[in-house]
Formats: structure tokens, C-alpha cells, sequence
């Protein structure tokens, strides 16, 4: 089966050794994506701003890839502090209006850099 990577130029994308996302068949595995802005800056204010920023970064790799949040079938949401679990649900809902919410597991976890508070995956169908 081919692998394709993908990449949106929407978001901005450092130096690491690792894909924004890989389409393999009809899936897409995004990459665990946190609240960085188009100039590579972590998004200004508390949680909540950067886990809309999160959610809106993997919205423009699914774009890219020719899916939605709407065929999300597993999301995996890190969050750096426990006591930030009720601000994620609140925000992650928006992103299905209509319910039909995807598999989840979120926990807390140490993450990458000390100033990241949430890092957001997910696998998605595409046609």
C-alpha cells in the first residue's frame, strides 16, 4: 500500500523528523500537532488559546488532505495539566457541532517543551 505524505502550507512546520500528517489507503494519521501559530510562536494566553490553535492546525492538515473533522474516527489530546481536562472538552466539542464524536483518549503527559499545554492527533478517512 502507498504512503503519502502531507503537508499543509497553512501551518508552520520546524525542523523535526517527523510528517504533519501520512495518508496510507483511505486513512490519515496526523501527527500530534500543538498550538503553534503561522510564525512558528505558540499561541499567546492560556489553555484555551492554544488548544483552539491545536485544533485549527490539525483542521488545515486534514484540509490539505482532503478530509474534515466530520470523518475523524480517533483522536488522541495530551494535555500538559490535568486540571485543563474540562477547557478541552469544551473547545474539542466545536469542532463536531452535530456530535458523532470520534473515538478519544486524553490524558495528561509530560510534553515536548515545557510551554506546550496540549498536543492534538487524530486518524481521519478520506476518500
Amino acid at each position: 500500500m502507498a504512503r503519502t505524505v502531507i503537508t499543509s502550507p497553512e501551518i508552520a512546520w520546524g525542523p523535526i523528523p517527523i510528517s504533519q500528517a501520512v495518508r496510507s489507503g483511505n486513512l490519515v494519521f496526523v501527527s500530534g500537532i500543538p498550538g503553534f501559530t503561522r510564525d512558528f510562536q505558540l499561541a499567546k494566553g492560556d489553555f484555551a488559546a492554544q488548544m483552539k490553535q491545536a485544533m485549527e492546525n490539525v483542521g488545515a492538515i486534514l484540509r490539505a488532505a482532503g478530509t474534515s473533522f466530520d470523518r475523524v474516527v480517533k483522536c488522541t489530546v495530551l494535555l500538559a495539566r490535568q486540571e485543563d481536562w474540562a477547557a478541552m472538552n469544551e473547545i474539542y466539542e466545536t469542532y463536531w457541532p452535530n456530535g458523532g464524536y470520534p473515538a478519544r483518549t486524553a490524558f495528561a503527559s509530560a510534553l515536548p517543551h515545557p510551554e506546550f499545554l496540549v498536543e492534538v492527533e487524530c486518524v481521519a478517512e478520506v476518500d
